[in-house]
């Protein structure tokens, strides 16, 4: 009796020990499992975030496009407007140029208009080739003059005479050239002669 008595025992001892090992197996499992699901939920938490850092990523990279293509749009607005700007510029300095030009042409016409009717005070072409031609001639009759008689004095006073006419000619007529205007201002009328006898 009390050996059955202990085999029961030990067998209700064994049973209680395989449930022991039993219950704590499936505490493990239990406890495994629930990591795992833990873990899955972690990872896929930890995706969701990558997904959403991912999107945030590509929003802003497509608002940084959306501004720089806003700002590329801004400054081509305002090429264009400088553009314009330097066109309307243009193309009024262009009307003030020529209504400046107008004027300037009225006032050269005003000018000369009232030069010709001053009398005096201008002289056309031909009356300058009149007066030059004229103040030549006298020149060049001074200059003879005065050439053949500086050859009489020498000649009468020294014993002298003038070997090269033609070169002391030239001489002469450039001293006399030179002369002669300021020797004309001098006098009461106050012009060269190819002056006085021009005008008329």
């Amino acid at each position: 009796m009390e050996n059955n008595n202990n085999n029961n025992n030990n067998n209700n001892n064994n049973n209680d020990n395989d449930k022991v090992s039993i219950n704590e197996k499936e505490a493990k499992k239990q406890f495994f499992e629930e990591l795992k699901s833990k873990n899955l939920e972690e990872k896929k938490k930890l995706e969701e975030l990558k997904k959403k850092k991912l999107e945030e990523k590509k929003k802003k990279a497509e608002l940084k496009k959306k501004e720089a293509e806003e700002k590329k749009k801004q400054e081509e607005l305002r090429k264009k407007e400088l553009k314009e700007n330097k066109q309307q510029e243009k193309s009024e300095s262009k009307k003030v140029t020529s209504e400046e030009l107008k004027e300037l042409g009225k006032g050269k016409d005003d000018f000369s208009k009232e030069e010709a009717k001053k009398p005096g005070k201008s002289l056309n072409i031909n009356q300058k080739l009149k007066s030059s031609f004229i103040d030549t001639i006298v020149t060049g009759v001074v200059s003879a003059a005065a050439l053949y008689l500086f050859d009489i004095l020498l000649r009468l006073l020294f014993g002298y005479y003038v070997a090269d006419m033609k070169g002391m000619f030239i001489i002469i007529f450039f001293i006399v050239l030179v002369l002669y205007p300021f020797i004309m201002d001098k006098t009461k009328y106050k012009t060269t002669l190819g002056d006085k006898f021009g005008k008329q």
